[in-house]
């Protein structure tokens, strides 16, 4: 969570129960933010393995070296 995020957060939580609602849509807000860089992350992932398991067919030699035709 940004600093700027948890100051409001702590700002809201200060004026009392009148800012539980303003309070739950600053959480969410900040769940959809993680969640979209979980996907970004994870999509990254799947692609630096996929990259993986390509040199580890090249070092095995199941496959040739992509830059051997070069």
């Amino acid at each position: 969570m940004e600093i700027e995020i948890l100051l409001e957060y702590v700002n809201l939580f200060k004026q009392g129960k009148g800012t539980v609602v303003a309070r739950k849509e600053l959480l969410e807000e900040q769940r959809e933010k993680l969640l979209k860089k979980q996907k970004d992350i994870n999509a990254t992932i799947k692609r630096l393995n996929y990259k993986l398991e390509l040199y580890d067919e090249i070092i095995s030699g199941k496959r040739k070296d992509f830059m051997e035709d070069i």
